[in-house]
């Protein structure tokens, strides 16, 4: 990170594994030593790849920090072994500890004044938070999360033709080791550095950590949400997976009884880490900024959570970004970009 080093901070141990937090804070001035506000932002990669300083958003930190906020990156546990279930415990845990810790390093931090941000497979860990997370977070940005909908063919459906990014499909036999049941002997991780092939490679510029294309080959197979639950045996992708909508189904069905569906058809045990079924009244406001032309995360998670929050009467602002692939936020443009949105940090006025 340009301009400020952080101070990191374990927040949490599970076993022999640490999760850390990266604290920015505002810089010196202007915060008069009281307790500030803060942004907790959590990473993106398929929840499968990444850490705290993995894809941070540089506008976005300079941002809430020149308005005398803290910034805050999270680490959190990757798939696999873990689940959606240790996702959620370490999101909620996190939030626990900022509301019992006053002072992250020299920051003061004000935990009952906290907003939420994720990018890609962040964006659901920023709606879990929105739904379980206490003290609640007053205000939710998500930048082409994931979460929004994900009972769609997009996650349930097997692809025989590239479908991610443009890149072509994956062979499994290359990361038998991060498909079931061989998931099962992996130790717990919560940093994974992705990492890119050099210029001397045939892949040049793709990823060379395998852990970073877990989500593509998931998706590939219609097995994602068979490694977020863990529930294999039998695969709940396979149950969830026929009920999918038809074509005309999906026109005519309310969202709220395609969730109704989905709903019943999953274990008591796994409801909680679906945030899209717990839009309630009591969500903060949301804002949502996705590109039109993502083939990662398909722009209809943002569209359709859109949709559930309005009809909650939840505050919720969309921007789709006319053009804009994933990842559009990391590039040199994307100051300019965020510039034009003017209302982008209108959510952490707090």
């Amino acid at each position: 990170m340009a301009e400020v080093t952080p101070t990191t901070i374990a927040y949490k141990q599970v076993g022999e594994l640490t999760l850390y937090i990266d604290v920015y804070p505002p810089p010196t001035g202007t915060t008069s030593y009281r307790p500030v506000p803060a942004v907790v932002f959590f990473h993106g990669g398929g929840m499968t790849v990444g850490d705290r300083s993995s894809w941070l958003p540089i506008w976005l930190c300079r941002r809430t920090t020149a308005t005398g906020l803290a910034f805050i990156s999270a680490d959190y546990r990757l798939m696999p072994p873990g689940t959606g279930h240790d996702v959620l415990e370490d999101v909620v845990d996190l939030f626990a500890y900022l509301a019992k810790t006053p002072l992250l390093g020299t920051t003061p931090i004000d935990g009952t004044r906290l907003a939420v941000a994720g990018s890609s497979a962040g964006g659901m860990c920023a709606f879990l938070a929105a739904v379980h997370a206490k003290p609640k977070p007053l205000a939710v940005l998500s930048i082409y999360g994931l979460g929004g909908d994900v009972f769609s063919p997009h996650l349930l459906a097997p692809k025989n033709e590239p479908f991610f990014l443009g890149r072509e499909l994956l062979d499994p036999a290359e990361y038998s080791a991060f498909l079931y049941p061989a998931t099962t002997t992996l130790p717990p991780i919560a940093q994974s550095k992705p990492t890119f092939f050099g210029r001397e490679s045939a892949k040049a510029g793709l990823p060379s950590n395998p852990r970073h294309v877990l989500a593509q080959l998931w998706l590939q197979f219609g097995t994602y949400l068979d490694y977020w639950t863990g529930l294999h045996e039998p695969s709940i992708s396979e149950t969830l997976r026929e009920l999918l909508p038809t074509k005309d189904e999906d026109e005519d069905t309310e969202i709220s009884t395609k969730d109704a569906r989905f709903f019943n058809a999953l274990p008591v045990s796994e409801r909680a880490i679906f945030p899209q079924l717990w839009v309630t009244p009591e969500w903060p406001p949301v804002f949502l900024i996705h590109g039109s032309e993502d083939t990662a995360v398909l722009t209809d998670s943002s569209r359709v959570i859109h949709s559930r929050l309005l009809d909650a009467g939840v505050k919720s602002t969309l921007h789709i970004l006319d053009g804009f692939d994933h990842s559009f936020d990391l590039k040199r443009s994307a100051e300019e970009t965020f510039e034009k949105l003017g209302q982008t940090l209108g959510f952490v006025y707090l």
